[in-house]
């Protein structure tokens, strides 16, 4: 697997949010679909940073040093007080967020399984004696 399954987990989660928030919003309500989506959002951004993170440390090109400390400074206040704002705003429903946080573990759970049924991986399996 390479970085752009990381991109496709994080695409599909937000179309997957847009499809859903109608839905949501008709059936449960409006406030239920709002929560959705803004939890699935902060997810995607949580693991859009945490790639951009782990690609600009471990990578064996040069690394910008006082970029990946300058972001480290930034990401993790900045996005987990969103998210805490998110959790204690008492307008979303706390199940939406919850739906729209673990939206993009589904996503990735079913990606994964949905490659390993259709045998889509791009190396032939070698077995080994």
């Amino acid at each position: 697997m390479s970085l752009d399954f990381i991109n496709r987990i994080i695409k599909t989660s937000l179309i997957l949010a847009a499809i859903l928030f109608p839905f949501l919003a008709v059936y449960i309500n409006t406030a239920f679909g709002v929560a959705y989506v803004l939890g699935c959002a902060w997810a995607c951004l949580n693991l859009f940073a945490i790639k951009f993170l782990i690609v600009q440390v471990l990578t064996p090109k040069s690394k910008n040093a006082v970029l990946i400390v300058l972001f480290m400074l930034v990401k993790f206040p900045l996005i987990y007080f969103l998210g805490y704002l998110l959790v204690i705003w008492s307008y979303p429903p706390i199940y939406g967020l919850v739906w729209g946080f673990s939206s993009i573990l589904a996503v990735s759970v079913l990606k994964v399984v949905s490659r390993q049924l259709l045998q889509h991986n791009s190396k032939p399996q070698v077995k080994v004696l």
